[in-house]
């Protein structure tokens, strides 16, 4: 750990450039850090990112910034450095902190109370959906195997191109030999258009008829879809809020490799490689 925490300080003693006056930061040495240290087994890639946070303490010009580069990056689905983990460590630091204003800890404050709710590795919250031939259903029915949601709009074009991707991925298969059941969830105001709009048959199609999911931010999204979230057999958030299909396809290979499917052990699997 030591070893971690010297390398977090060395890193952000670059970032400077003038050494320990931190007189400035450099954000593309930043972002290079970031995106090594999202690289690392996600343990040590917390350390590194808090130690280097708390030695930025010193330079509240470039804590600031390491905040909103992590906002941008870290928290953002799009982004090939997305992590949610990590970013939810990254908003604990800036809460509990010292460098912040109690009115600039307020964006911080609201943005981890979402990040807790369907946290990776707590119980995924149920949704309730109709069929669009009426029929109801529920995502605690669908216990018992994995379960990728797949969050879309069906005015999203990008949402269009990414269910054409899935009809000749990986997850299909996984859906075909019965590892994997695919929710596809609308959780937007517009039945006459998602009645409209064709869905893969190996998918479950479903629709928050009672608008439960953005009326009560149950599932705390981002303004773009689609996303995608995983499921645990037995009901635990393993991935959420990804953009990137080819990362969830990753994700369900490694969790359905895996001998053994408890929650605990797909977490550490998945962010502790």
């Amino acid at each position: 750990m030591k070893k971690l925490i010297l390398l977090a300080l060395v890193a952000v003693m670059s970032l400077a450039g003038r050494g320990q006056q931190f007189f400035g930061i450099d954000v593309n040495k930043l972002g290079l850090l970031i995106a090594q240290t999202v690289q690392l087994p996600h343990d040590n890639a917390k350390i590194v990112l808090q130690s280097t946070l708390t030695a930025l303490e010193k330079n509240p010009s470039g804590y600031r910034k390491a905040l909103e580069f992590a906002e941008n990056h870290l928290g953002n689905p799009a982004d090939s450095l997305h992590n949610e983990t990590l970013y939810y460590s990254v908003l604990e630091h800036a809460v509990k902190g010292f460098v912040l204003s109690n009115s600039e800890k307020q964006r911080p404050k609201l943005l981890l109370e979402l990040a807790q709710r369907n946290k990776i590795g707590s119980a995924a919250t149920d949704i309730a959906y109709v069929t669009p031939d009426g029929k109801a259903g529920s995502l605690a029915g669908l216990k018992g195997k994995f379960v990728l949601l797949y969050f879309n709009d069906p005015d999203c074009d990008a949402c269009a191109k990414t269910k054409e991707a899935l009809e000749r991925s990986s997850v299909r298969q996984a859906v075909e030999k019965g590892d994997l059941a695919v929710l596809a969830i609308n959780p937007e105001d517009n039945e006459k258009k998602w009645k409209k709009t064709d869905y893969p048959a190996w998918m479950v199609n479903g629709w928050d008829k009672a608008q439960v999911i953005n009326g009560e931010q149950t599932y705390v999204m981002p303004a773009q879809l689609p996303v995608f979230y995983l499921i645990s057999p037995d009901g635990v958030v393993l991935m959420k809020n990804e953009a990137s299909l080819k990362r969830m396809e990753s994700a369900i290979e490694k969790a359905l490799g895996s001998a053994d499917k408890s929650a605990d052990a797909l977490v550490k699997l998945l962010f502790n490689p």
